[in-house]
């Protein structure tokens, strides 16, 4: 233990870090957001492909035939000779009507991307709850470590002046074996509370991923004044905005509304669909038998050259019932969006009631715990002038400490949760 507290003491020289650099290290290298960052961009490529498919498809081919036997001559009639051919060609298609799949393809998609966009904003929204609780417990412990310290301090003075009062005959002997196991107790319960801040900054660390844990602290936030309540607002007030402005609300509604145009987009496979094909094309035929005559390489690339223009209709008779349960299921999947929509709205209305009451107990709680340290302070400081006066034992006197130093920590214990449920219901009316 007197190694670990060593170790940990040698950390005051680096730099502390803050919430605000805490949370922007998370957002930059959390496996979760980074994950997060990898859909959204997935989710651009698709839109960027719904979009293209407007676009013409232009491809170039060529062959080499050799045909043995019976071939083909310039009057299309099949003679005994054996021959090769050579050709080219460019060949172009674009859908011109396809029963608006293309057009609700590209909204689906382009919602999908925007959902994503609030994926990722959801991720580092709990993120940042995280790292603020991780956060709040480190600072927490710093403090109660400095009550530890000032709880050995006021410990060794006692005891020095039960050693004072006993040489002068005003106490027994006892009483300073006593207030010298209150010194080893006091000096227990720093070393405990230098360890349990070493633990929470470690789980602090771990949380955001870094390589090295053992240069890392963090500084202490500024607090509200003694006795200034924090505005806190109201559960219904934050409702009515997180319904409408959290990410994760938001996905939920663009995934619905994205749900709608794929139902469309199933409908189409209904609809004809009208393509433009175009295509050039040119070749060179070589006759192996001399007795036929074979044209130059540059007059049959001139003669032979053929250009089309075509148009394709297709109008959908029966596809084996595709169709129609393709629409199904995209309407079960319309469905299933909006009970999970009603899910998201439970769940958030849930977490900011929760949040609310646990704020109001916390300030309730905080109030309390002021009250009951004034009242130890004030008790400790009258035990304290009676047990020198010889009015007042050690054990009355120890009591009174003790009492002191456990207010005092239930005390920095509330006003930090206080801190943290109201920077919570700051969160959710953002």
């Amino acid at each position: 233990m007197a190694i670990l507290a060593l170790s940990f003491s040698l950390k005051a020289q680096q730099k502390a870090w803050t919430l605000d650099e805490c949370i922007s290290y998370a957002m930059e290298h959390n496996v979760s957001v980074l994950q997060s960052k990898i859909s959204q961009e997935n989710a651009g490529y698709q839109y960027k492909i719904a979009k293209n498919a407007w676009l013409p498809s232009l491809n170039a081919n060529a062959s080499e035939d050799f045909g043995f036997g019976m071939s083909p001559s310039s009057s299309g009639i099949y003679i005994p000779n054996n021959s090769s051919s050579t050709s080219f060609g460019l060949s172009l298609d674009m859908p011109i009507f396809s029963g608006l799949n293309i057009y609700n393809q590209i909204k689906s998609n382009e919602l999908n991307l925007q959902a994503s966009d609030k994926d990722l904003e959801a991720v580092k929204f709990d993120l940042e709850l995280m790292i603020m609780a991780y956060y709040m417990q480190v600072v927490y412990n710093k403090e109660i470590k400095s009550v530890a310290e000032k709880q050995l301090a006021l410990t060794e003075e006692q005891h020095q002046k039960t050693r004072e009062l006993y040489q002068v005959g005003k106490v027994a002997e006892a009483d300073v074996y006593e207030s010298a196991a209150q010194v080893a107790t006091a000096k227990s319960t720093l070393v405990q509370a230098n360890n349990t801040l070493m633990l929470s900054i470690l789980d602090l660390a771990q949380t955001l991923d870094l390589d090295d844990v053992a240069d890392f602290d963090v500084v202490s936030p500024e607090l509200f004044a003694e006795g200034q309540s924090l505005v806190m607002p109201s559960q219904e007030q934050t409702y009515s905005h997180a319904v409408v402005n959290m990410p994760g609300m938001q996905a939920a509604n663009l995934r619905l509304e994205q749900s709608y145009f794929d139902l469309k987009a199933k409908k189409s496979a209904w609809y004809p669909k009208l393509y433009l094909y175009a295509g050039f094309s040119d070749g060179y035929y070589n006759y192996f038998n001399s007795e036929m005559p074979n044209e130059s390489f540059g007059d049959q690339m001139k003669n032979n050259y053929r250009t089309q223009i075509a148009f394709q209709l297709s109008i959908p008779i029966f596809n084996r019932m595709q169709t129609k349960y393709n629409v199904k299921m995209s309407q079960l999947s319309i469905k299933n969006q909006e009970l999970a929509i009603t899910n998201e709205e439970l769940k958030l209305k849930k977490d900011i009631q929760q949040a609310y009451y646990n704020s109001l107990a916390a300030e309730q709680k905080y109030d309390a715990s002021r009250e009951s340290y004034n009242a130890a302070e004030v008790a400790y400081r009258f035990s304290n002038e009676s047990y020198i006066a010889g009015k007042a034992t050690l054990l009355e006197l120890n009591e009174s400490k003790n009492r002191l130093f456990k207010s005092e920590s239930e005390m920095l214990q509330a006003k930090y949760e206080y801190l943290y449920r109201v920077k919570v219901m700051e969160k959710y009316n953002r």
